[in-house]
Formats: structure tokens, sequence, C-alpha cells
């Protein structure tokens, strides 16, 4: 097989490697997590129950002993009606119901916007019953509170504004389930922190049936926020930090629904969307959590992906005061103010392979538009950082090409002369390229090293909540959004991004100036329009901010190659200097 065609197969293998990597198949298949070993302890254990339905836990029956009761829940007229109370901090604003103790009804971010300008709510529509609690035995019916009314300690008026500006502050609602057992929930909140903390107390449960296991749950995951609804659901996943894994597991959902109670050592479990995650942490890991999973039956641009669970507490109902406390975050995939918990939170986001490349990306990304505040040019010094650091990568690439190409005179004329004797062509090219001082991998190995970088950069700069609604200073009227396309307009109904034509002309520009001037393939002549074609489709609808790194990083590189090729020049007369055959005698 010639040179050529060698340089021709291995870059369609490169191309097509691409291809499956940028796929959603292979994305689905490279979920955060999916690479870390089972934990091998016998104490995880799963029950899944496909055909299991989701439907309202049925009220609590008395078993057959005498001493022991179903629950009455005691509600005074006082408290037949719905109370609502807004918690206002710095970064939140929370609506709590009294209906299930203090369930969640919107959960709204400051500084966080829609495409619409209304702030993110994370909520889900279909959610019933946000930190309701459910009690679980063995020998009765489970016991849900999602639809008892509580008595708040703030009063009796329909609806109170709670503003949390300097310390934290604390209120209360109390359920009443006998005549002497009450369930008492108490919220903490914080002006500096995208969490609160939920204390539960159980008095005198033993007076009544409450099982075995007392539940905090979520409903509904987390609802989609995004303009691309499509690329929404497809980050949306559930996590869970099992055993002594120091990455959690994570669950998916399609519009089978799956029910799985999952037996053991649960330290969290939370829901993400693409930017966004709800987490329950109890203070002590609990023995098991449930969950419910699917994406209901609509269009894509209509469709949510729905994860409910539930984080089950064993308690000794026997106890005359039992506790179950909990942290619950509710904000955005912010790598710092995840890593910060110290429970692996940050592992949630889209890192594939190449992590540890692209959290050290992320650091310089941060720190840059801390002195530069305008994430357009941040983008420019980075890719200008990145350049700088895979230059002598790339450089020897380049050179290692130029060269090849010129050799190809000598490399033609010595297939020539020895076409009847593969075995002695083999041995008088490797000759040729040892005098020569050319190595035939010298292009493509750079190359491959290089690849870890690139994909780093390409799950950094798709998912990173901090380009989200940034805008290119500047140049808004382009460029208004770096984690959306630059869409300029629309025609027929196709939306025209002009970020991925520039970057498809760079390439075949590049590419050009790596084609030898003559004696080609005819097939490598088409080359650079068929890898440009398969970058530009894929591309498309990529965020506007990954199609800007990869023009800058393609313009360098075309700056790089005209220096390198002037460089190279001495190398290249030496090589069609040099004699293939023997001298003429005279």
């Amino acid at each position: 097989m010639s040179e050529q065609n060698r340089t021709l197969v291995a870059i369609g293998l490169m191309g097509l490697i691409l291809m499956v990597f940028f796929s959603d198949w292979y994305q689905e298949k490279m979920a955060p997590g999916s690479t870390q070993p089972a934990d091998p302890t016998p104490h995880i254990q799963s029950s899944l129950s496909p055909a299991d339905t989701i439907s309202e836990a049925p009220p609590l029956v008395a078993d057959l002993r005498d001493d022991i009761v179903a629950p009455q829940p005691i509600i005074a007229d006082s408290i037949q009606k719905e109370t609502s109370v807004i918690v206002s901090t710095p970064l939140l604003e929370l609506h709590l119901s009294n209906i299930a103790g203090g369930s969640l009804t919107k959960v709204y971010l400051n500084g966080y916007f829609k495409k619409d300008s209304s702030r993110v709510q994370l909520i889900s529509r279909e959610a019933q019953g946000v930190l309701a609690n459910e009690f679980i035995g063995y020998e009765v019916e489970s016991f849900s509170t999602a639809k008892l009314l509580s008595s708040c300690s703030l009063g009796e008026a329909s609806t109170y504004e709670l503003p949390v500006y300097g310390e934290p502050v604390s209120f209360s609602f109390e359920l009443a389930l006998g005549p002497e057992t009450r369930l008492t929930r108490t919220f903490t909140f914080y002006p500096d922190s995208f969490h609160f903390r939920l204390e539960q107390e159980l008095v005198n449960f033993d007076d009544v049936n409450a099982g075995r296991y007392f539940a905090t749950n979520w409903s509904g995951g987390i609802s989609p926020t995004e303009k691309n609804r499509k690329d929404d659901l497809y980050y949306s996943e559930l996590y869970a930090l099992l055993g002594n894994d120091k990455s959690p597991t994570d669950y998916s959902a399609d519009k089978t629904l799956e029910v799985e109670v999952q037996t053991a050592t649960t330290s969290w479990v939370g829901a993400r969307s693409k930017y966004f995650t709800a987490i329950l942490i109890p203070d002590e890991p609990v023995s098991e959590f449930k969950s419910e999973r699917y994406q209901t039956a609509a269009p894509d641009d209509q469709s949510e992906k729905l994860f409910n669970f539930e984080i089950r507490d064993s308690f000794d109902r026997r106890s005359d005061l039992s506790h179950s406390n909990y942290r619950v975050y509710v904000g955005p995939l912010d790598y710092d103010r995840l890593s910060s918990y110290g429970l692996y939170f940050e592992e949630m986001m889209n890192w594939g392979w190449f992590g540890i490349i692209g959290k050290g990306a992320l650091w310089v990304f941060k720190a840059i538009h801390k002195v530069i505040p305008n994430y357009g040019i941040v983008l420019i010094i980075f890719s200008i950082l990145v350049k700088l650091l895979l230059h002598p990568l790339t450089k020897k690439q380049f050179a290692s090409t130029q060269n090849m190409q010129q050799a190809q005179p000598q490399i033609t004329a010595l297939k020539e002369k020895y076409k009847d004797d593969p075995k002695r062509l083999n041995e008088e090219t490797m000759k040729l390229y040892k005098e020569l001082g050319v190595n035939p991998l010298g292009g493509c190995l750079p190359l491959v090293i290089q690849m870890p970088i690139l994909i780093a950069m390409f799950n950094l700069f798709r998912t990173t909540i901090e380009l989200r609604g940034a805008a290119f200073k500047g140049l808004e009227f382009w460029i208004s959004d770096l984690s959306l396309p630059d869409t300029v307009g629309t025609i027929m109904g196709v939306n025209i991004n002009l970020l991925p034509v520039i970057m498809s002309g760079t390439m075949i520009l590049q590419q050009k100036l790596m084609a030898p001037a003559s004696n080609a393939n005819p097939q490598m002549k088409n080359m650079p329009y068929i890898m440009t074609a398969v970058f530009f489709f894929m591309f498309y609808t990529f965020p506007s901010g990954l199609n800007l790194y990869y023009t800058l990083f393609n313009l360098m590189s075309i700056a790089q190659q005209a220096l390198t090729k002037k460089s190279s020049l001495p190398v290249a007369a030496a090589i069609q200097a040099k004699p293939t055959g023997k001298k003429n005698k005279k």
C-alpha cells in the first residue's frame, strides 16, 4: 500500500473515531461513572420491577395486634387551609407549603435566567409532594404524608414572606399523626448557600403502626430549563453515591418505567439536568433508596425525564424520640461549589474519560475570567494558551508531514525500481527513511497525543455553566449566548449558524496547506472536503463557544503551518537532492 493510501486510511479511521465519539449513541454509553468498577461487596443489591406503575401510596392500615393502631392525622379547624411560606435569599427564592409538613412547590434561582428572561425554576410541573415523607414497613401498607396539612410555627395566615439576608433563619411545620404522636420538620435557610437544612423529629411513633423505614423523597427530577429541550434531556440523569465509591453511580431514564430499590450504603442521591441539580444529603449514610425513572411520551420539545426518588432511613419506632436530618442542595452544577462539599458532587458533571484534563482546563478558564470579565475574550486567550501548550507536538507533526511529502518522489522511484521485490522495497524504503531522518509515523503520533486534550475541551465547552447565557461582549448582535449556536437567521425553517461555516473554511485551508503540491493521489485531493463535511454537520448545532474555540485553534494552526513550512525548506531541499539510484559511469 502506498504512503498516500496509508495516510488516506489513517485519516479516514480518525474521522470514523471522531464521528463515533461525538455521536449520541456513544455519549449515552460514556455517562459519568460508567468506567468505575462496581463495588464488589455483597451489600449492594438491586430489585427491578419494570411492570410497576407510579401511584399514590395507600393509607396505612393497622396490623392484627391490639396494641398498635393506624395513625389518625389530627388536623384542627384552624389548619384546614393551605399556608405558603416564600423564603427569599440572595441566591434563591423557595416556596414551601404546609402540605406534607413543608413540601417545596417552587425553587427559583436568582441570577440564572431562561431565554424568555424569566428566572430558572427547578421544580417539575409533574412533581407531587417534593420532600414529603413516607413510612414503610414489611407487614403494613406504606403511608405517605403527601396530602396531609400541618401547622406552621409562623402562624395561621395564608402566606408568609421570609427574607434571609444576614443570619440564618429557621421555622418549622408540625404534623400530628396520633394523640401523642407528631412529626416536626424544621427548615433552616442560609443567605450565602444553595443548600438548606431539614431536621425531622419523630415523637412517640411506637403508638402508631409506622413501619420500619422513614423516607424523605424528591419528586419529578429537575424541570427542563433550556431552549434546546432535547439537549437538556440528554444530560438529565439520576446519581447516587454508594458504598465506598468516589464516583456516583448514574441511572438514566427512557419511555419504559423502571422502579428500583437499591440496598446499599447511600451517602446521597440527586437528579440533574444539563446545568442544574437537586441533591438530598442525609447527615448519616442510609441503607437503601428507591427510584422511579421514565421519560414522558411526548415530542422532544415537550417531553420530560422524571426521577422520583426516596431515601429510606431506618428508625426504631419504640424509641420515644428519633431524628432524620438532611441537607438539600438546589442549584447550579458549578464545579467549585459542588467540590467544596467534599462528597464528590462534582463527579455528576460530564467529564468523560479525560476528566483530569477538563478539570485543569476549567480552573485556568475561570482564573482568566477573574481578570478579564468577557468570556469571548477569555475563549480567545484560552485557545492561544492551549495552542502554545501543544506547539511542540503540532510543530513536529507539520514538519514530519511536510518532509514525507517532499520525499514522495524518491519513494515513488523506489517503488518503480523494486516493484517485483516487495521485501527489497520495504528494506530500501526504511533505509531511505533513516538516511533522510524521516519518521513515517511522525505526523500521526503527535495528533494521537493531542486527541485527549481536544476531547476534554469538547466536553468542557459543551456543558460548562460559566458559558450559559454569556454573550461575547461587543459582538452580542452575533454571539449572544456562547452556550447556544450563533444563529444569524432562518431560511425555510433552517437556522443559519455562521461559526460552523467559518470553522469549515479554516479546515479546508489548513488541509490544503498540508496537501502535496504534486504527485498526489486523486483520492487525497478529496479528503479535505470529506473531513470538512463530517465536522461541519457534526458541529453545526454545537454551542458557539465550542465552535469559536475550534475556529481560533484552526487559524493558529494555519499560521503555525506557514511558519513551519518556511523553516523546513532547507530540509526539504536536502531530501530532494538525495539520489535514489546508482550514479552513471563515465
